[in-house]
């Protein structure tokens, strides 16, 4: 079972910065997950909360703020000391980091990304993303379907995930059928064995989220499951 680094090593680090996708390397972690989202002058920059607030030493939404605003905030400070001075990360640089460690990749896109601007967004995803080199291993995913499936349109040749938040719907083998998804990424508060047992065994691989117990990461390694997202992946 693969163990994916849930926005870097962010049991170490603060999430989705350098220090936390650099502390990846001397651990021997090989796959990482991060979220897309897009500054108010179009600047592709890794972060998951709609608003600043949570990971910053500022407050506000992400897509109201230029790309040199979100510069000059601190996105360290507030895991430790030793991190102040953290800055944004772009994709670009996120790109070249992959490649110059031949690392994978799971890609969020954020579901904030307003309608009027999904189409230069994922424009600019695609653009991004056709830099990885081709031998990493690259899945895109999204609690939003419909941007999901606009994306795919886009860039067919990456497998693409459905983000399900809650119990797992009924018509969840439709919906991923719907969209030629390969793999779902479910909440693991409320999966069951079954649940994956009927997953796998119509060619849908599963990749769980957000698992940070070792005895719950065994038990589902036993169920079939593909791989979890966790702040531990070394362990």
């Amino acid at each position: 079972m693969i163990k994916i680094a849930h926005r870097g090593i962010s049991a170490q680090a603060p999430e989705n910065t350098r220090a936390a996708f650099n502390k990846m390397l001397p651990l021997g972690v090989s796959w990482l997950e991060t979220d897309i989202d897009i500054s108010s002058d179009n600047q592709l920059i890794l972060i998951h909360d709609n608003q600043v607030d949570r990971t910053s030493d500022s407050e506000g939404e992400v897509n109201h703020k230029s790309f040199s605003e979100l510069q000059k905030i601190d996105f360290g400070g507030w895991f430790g000391t030793d991190f102040v001075g953290e800055h944004i990360v772009t994709l670009d640089w996120l790109i070249d980091f992959i490649n110059a460690n031949q690392l994978n990749v799971n890609f969020e896109l954020k579901t904030a990304v307003t309608e009027d601007n999904q189409q230069y967004y994922l424009k600019r995803v695609v653009s991004a993303l056709n830099r990885v080199n081709s031998g990493s291993d690259m899945i895109v995913s999204s609690f939003n379907l419909e941007l999901l499936e606009k994306y795919h349109q886009l860039m067919p040749q990456v497998a693409i995930g459905v983000l399900i938040e809650g119990p797992l719907p009924d018509n969840i083998l439709a919906l991923a059928q719907k969209i030629d998804a390969k793999y779902i990424h479910p909440d693991v508060t409320y999966l069951t064995q079954n649940q994956v047992s009927y997953l796998v065994a119509n060619q849908l691989a599963v990749n769980v989220w957000t698992v940070d117990d070792d005895l719950m990461a065994i038990e589902l390694e036993k169920w079939g499951v593909n791989a979890i997202f966790t702040d531990f992946p070394e362990t």
